[in-house]
């Protein structure tokens, strides 16, 4: 990897001048204190009113708060409260966060004893290692040139201000990114530890579950694998997951209570109902406002985008890898186009592709707008505007 060192000193100075950006420029633009007061929860306060700012604090974005709650004091025991309107009151809504993220964050507190300062700190962590992994995963399935550019495309692209916060994107996307490399190369082992990871990170994970089943099983009847070994992996897949159906049910009396809170957010009664309202959306899209918690054109946008994306990249990409990013695509089916977007962040496979179209001088073109519009889109994020 002759270009590794420098890439990797460029993606230093580029998140160092965008946290440098953040801090020094956050007054550009003003603080969205409606939807601070109105449109979200919080389990640390702000107070802008006085013309105080707390950085970490504004990296602490909507979801944010859910995780730095759960990892700073917990899952409560028998939770009264799942309305989403009483913006005051988190309670058993946490639930609909999977665990992963904030026991880790749980955990590495022990030693700081400040849950933003220890979630910042992670974030770090997490930015070169996900950099890394895509790097050294992508340079080996594709050649260092469309590693190159993967990277880059990946964490410049606008909506990567996540994986800057602390979201649960930062340690879906290494599981995802290793899960796939391995599923590849058939190390059926660590593919299921991957795949179990996954499914308690974030609950697009489960929708890869029917991917390693199928090709567990094409490799039983191949004969590459017997009987004894396949249910060995099958228990590994299954493990985490029932562990934290297990804890919903001694936490609340209910092992599907996670699923009960998710509804909060958005509820349907069939998959037809869903898709329809999704599609109707998408209809509506001169109808739509630019960004916005149900329905967006930039959701919409990306959407199409990506299966576009999917469409043309269907000869180029692995196998293994489009059904990924095509697995990634069916919470469509099931919720409506919240936060789509920042989803669509983990879904490195059409990254690869993109880096795969584009020449050098298009490559430096679009990573620098992709530069501009994170830098810009920055400010709205720590002032409480919504981006995804």
């Amino acid at each position: 990897m002759r270009h590794f060192k420098k890439a990797v000193l460029i993606y230093f100075f580029i998140n160092l001048f965008l946290y440098l950006y953040m801090w020094k420029y956050h007054y550009l633009v003003p603080f969205n204190e409606s939807n601070y007061l109105y449109a979200s929860h919080h389990y640390l306060l702000e107070d802008r009113s006085k013309g105080q700012f707390n950085f970490l604090r504004a990296l602490g974005q909507f979801d944010a708060q859910w995780y730095l709650k759960i990892a700073d004091s917990g899952y409560p025991k028998n939770p009264t409260v799942i309305v989403m309107e009483d913006k005051t009151v988190m309670d058993g809504l946490t639930y609909a966060f999977f665990p992963l993220y904030p026991l880790i964050l749980s955990v590495l507190n022990i030693l700081f004893n400040n849950i933003e300062i220890t979630a910042f700190i992670f974030t770090q962590v997490m930015l070169i290692a996900n950099f890394i992994s895509l790097y050294y995963v992508v340079n080996d399935l594709y050649g260092e040139n469309i590693a190159y550019k993967t990277v880059f495309l990946l964490f410049l692209f606008p909506f990567s201000i996540f994986f800057r916060s602390f979201f649960s994107e930062l340690v879906f996307l290494p599981l995802l990114i290793w899960y796939s490399y391995f599923l590849i190369q058939r190390k059926w082992f660590i593919t299921s530890v991957f795949t179990g990871l996954l499914i308690i990170t974030r609950s697009p994970g489960l929708f890869l579950i029917p991917l390693t089943l199928i090709l567990l099983f094409f490799d039983l009847i191949k004969r590459k694998l017997n009987i004894i070994r396949v249910i060995f992996y099958l228990l590994i897949i299954s493990v985490p997951f029932s562990v934290w159906l297990f804890f919903n049910y001694y936490m609340t009396g209910r092992m599907l209570y996670w699923l009960e809170v998710r509804n909060s957010w958005f509820s349907s009664e069939s998959i037809i109902n869903t898709v329809s309202y999704n599609l109707l959306l998408l209809k509506s899209f001169f109808n739509l406002p630019l960004l916005a918690l149900h329905g967006s054109r930039i959701d919409s946008l990306i959407i199409i985008y990506s299966f576009i994306m999917l469409f043309y990249g269907l000869k180029f990409l692995r196998k293994e890898l489009w059904w990924i990013s095509f697995l990634l695509l069916t919470p469509l089916l099931f919720t409506d186009t919240t936060s789509f977007s920042r989803y669509q962040t983990v879904s490195f496979p059409l990254f690869v592709y993109l880096a795969s179209t584009l020449n050098r001088r298009w490559f430096a073109a679009i990573a620098s707008v992709f530069y501009a519009v994170l830098l810009f889109a920055s400010h709205y994020f720590i002032n409480w505007y919504w981006l995804g």
